[in-house]
């Protein structure tokens, strides 16, 4: 039985649909404002590419697709993004309740991401934060997944081995394949646009298991022993 699991908040405990569509009508607005003509089909094909590229953030590669990999007005378009895109997300249903099961089983939560005031302000309000072991990433740490440090930072305040925790995530680029490397547990939840459309480049983006909701993280754990 693993002693530990990892959580990259959006997708599994999180629900960032919302947030996405308005990151996508923001971005789009900049671009047109940026003097490019956005269609809906450029829109899906930039989302598209972005998903295939397996590009670390989402958004920016989809920017830098939509002005046609114009270096200059990318980075325009998307310092403009930045400073106006404020994430926000809906905790789960039930996440509470089932991380409160995991917590009664002997099991230490983590998170893998970095909260900002208005993140862990939701996190409480939804009965979650007090649920975790490890909190998240300091916000003075500017490094983020699929960066392996993220997870030895996160596996040192646990004081815990990599092969003693399982990392679940929506991504196979940044979740899947640094945990595998690092010898992780690892299961795909398949949400959102990246879990429902990515395939494995190589044998390390494949998990060792594939959920289609949090709550069937139970029958992986079963199996794990």
């Amino acid at each position: 039985m693993p002693s530990a699991i990892l959580f990259d908040i959006y997708g599994t405990l999180a629900d960032h649909a919302k947030s996405d569509a308005e990151a996508m009508t923001l971005l789009r607005q900049i671009v047109t404002r940026a003097g490019i003509r956005v269609s809906d089909q450029a829109m899906n094909a930039a989302e598209a590419f972005a998903v295939d590229a397996f590009a670390p953030n989402l958004f920016e590669a989809i920017i830098f697709k939509l002005v046609n990999r114009d270096s200059t007005l990318g980075l325009k378009c998307t310092a403009e993004f930045r400073k106006q895109f404020k994430p926000k997300f809906t905790a789960i249903a039930h996440a509470r309740d089932f991380l409160g099961k995991l917590r009664q089983r002997g099991l230490r939560l983590a998170l893998i991401n970095r909260l900002g005031a208005d993140d862990a302000d939701a996190l409480k309000k939804a009965g979650l934060l007090d649920l975790l072991d490890f909190k998240g990433l300091p916000t003075a740490m500017k490094i983020d997944m699929p960066d392996m440090r993220v997870l030895e930072f996160v596996l040192g305040n646990l004081g815990l081995a990599p092969t003693d925790c399982v990392l679940v995530g929506s991504r196979l680029d940044n979740h899947i394949r640094p945990g595998n490397e690092l010898r992780m547990k690892t299961v795909l939840l398949k949400v959102g646009k990246h879990g429902t459309r990515q395939m494995p480049r190589d044998l390390k983006d494949v998990p060792g298991y594939e959920i289609a909701r949090l709550e069937d993280l139970e029958f992986a754990l079963a199996e794990m022993g």
